[in-house]
């Protein structure tokens, strides 16, 4: 029995570590793509999964120019878009990844499918200054102060590099 627990321990340290990494059209969801790579030029394996979260339509989105099956159905080329050019890096290395996309709120959706998937990290841009987060919503605090049902959250810089998370340090 005691050769099963040495060689449990043995298969979890040579297990590629899950990395959930949501993107976005914009260009700091890419950090935690650069994290990934980083982490795998280190040695550590990884297999990531990007996951692009679309808020549901609403009437002040364009529903008045729109339907609500056109909006949905532009949304869903774009995260399938947006989805697959995040992929291409990874691919490109080496590292295996899945790309999700999901309907609802995106702090709920990230949680969801850290748990769902037994996602080891969260890898979310490290935040902006709570100055410039003043009229939009702060996703990458919400993650962090909501805890992700256990998951754990990394930060990272445009470099790739992990930085403490907010809720373990002092705020800036």
């Amino acid at each position: 029995m005691g050769g099963s627990a040495g060689v449990h321990r043995a298969d979890e340290r040579d297990r590629a570590r899950r990395l959930l990494i949501p993107v976005t059209p914009g260009e700091r969801s890419r950090w935690g793509i650069t994290y990934a790579l980083r982490q795998q030029r280190n040695g550590e394996p990884v297999e990531v999964v990007l996951l692009f979260v679309c808020e549901a339509v609403t009437a002040a989105d364009g529903l008045r120019f729109r339907t609500y099956v056109e909006m949905a159905r532009v949304q869903a080329e774009t995260g399938a878009k947006v989805l697959h050019d995040a992929a291409q890096p990874l691919l490109a290395a080496g590292v295996p990844c899945q790309e999700i996309y999901r309907e609802g709120d995106i702090v709920a959706q990230i949680g969801d499918v850290a748990e769902q998937l037994a996602c080891d990290a969260i890898v979310l841009p490290r935040p902006h200054a709570r100055i410039a987060t003043l009229l939009a919503r702060d996703v990458v605090r919400e993650v962090i102060g909501r805890k992700a049902r256990g998951v754990p959250v990394v930060t990272t810089d445009s470099g790739g590099i992990g930085v403490p998370s907010p809720a373990q340090h002092p705020r800036s």
